[in-house]
């Protein structure tokens, strides 16, 4: 696959590194090496679903993701979208980045302008808006990944803010026509984190549904239960909008991570981290 280069411009500088993962290369490879991961060795997966977790904690269920798709190598991933979750409150919207590059401790990821801008014509609820990325980790925190397994590749990074359908129908739309025709090339990255809950029972029994019904690919159960709140999926409307998609029509499902890894977080709310991959 050719290597694109979308590099004048701004550079979006990691808000998270020394903090959710390392900050410097040594590190980062050491730490992806202890995981199992291996650079062009694994599976061919066409979109995987990757914790949001900081590594010491979920490191392991991200790396069981890239490893399904790590066997694509160079040649066979042309640009990886990268869909995360906007954790501020209140913040709603779909967010494209207008940097040229994104910053990673292994070195820059080439944002790929041109497809930022076919995806931004398909909906008027989609801006081309960087602020929700300057401090946003659901997307910063798999980006070393990319780099470590997929060098040369450039990179769509994508953030939702907040889950009305209007949203998940729009972003929907848009991904089915832009990478309708070029999924063989496109490697779909979803940051997920399966549940969050005060109750550690609860927050496993939402994470197994979760998962469960990402198995299934109906987009329209998935948005009941996200909308009934029945799952506490932190990244649900990025799932809805991938399996609204169709892109996954064709794909099986399987689970990577078993058992599922689990922390406490300082607000008291048990949160379970997974990794799927559409296969």
């Amino acid at each position: 696959m050719e290597e694109k280069k979308f590099l004048s411009g701004k550079i979006r500088s990691p808000v998270v590194e020394g903090i959710f993962y390392p900050d410097n290369r040594a590190h980062v490879e050491q730490k992806i090496q202890s995981f199992g991961l291996e650079r062009g060795i694994g599976g061919r997966a066409q979109a995987v679903i990757a914790p949001h977790g900081a590594w010491d904690i979920s490191g392991y269920a991200a790396a069981a993701a890239f490893s399904a798709a790590s066997g694509r190598g160079v040649k066979g991933v042309g640009q990886v979208v990268i869909l995360g979750v906007i954790h501020r409150i209140g913040e709603e919207g779909i967010f494209l980045s207008d940097s040229s590059q994104f910053e990673t401790p292994l070195g820059g990821l080439a944002v790929d302008r041109e497809l930022n801008e076919e995806l931004c014509s398909c909906s008027t609820l989609i801006q081309i808006n960087d602020i929700p990325h300057l401090e946003e980790h659901s997307a910063e925190v798999l980006l070393p990944f990319v780099k470590y397994c997929f060098p040369n590749v450039s990179i769509i990074p994508i953030l939702m803010g907040g889950s009305r359908p209007a949203l998940i129908s729009g972003l929907a739309h848009a991904l089915r026509i832009v990478f309708e025709g070029l999924k063989e090339d496109t490697l779909f990255i979803l940051s997920v984190n399966l549940a969050i809950n005060n109750s550690e029972e609860q927050a496993l029994q939402e994470a197994l549904l979760c998962m469960e019904l990402i198995g299934k690919k109906n987009a329209e159960i998935f948005k009941d239960h996200l909308g009934k709140g029945s799952i506490s999926v932190c990244g649900g409307g990025i799932a809805a909008s991938f399996l609204e998609s169709g892109l996954a029509s064709d794909l099986s499902v399987r689970l990577l991570s078993d058992p599922l890894i689990k922390t406490l977080g300082d607000d008291g709310n048990f949160v379970y981290y997974g990794a799927l991959s559409f296969e």
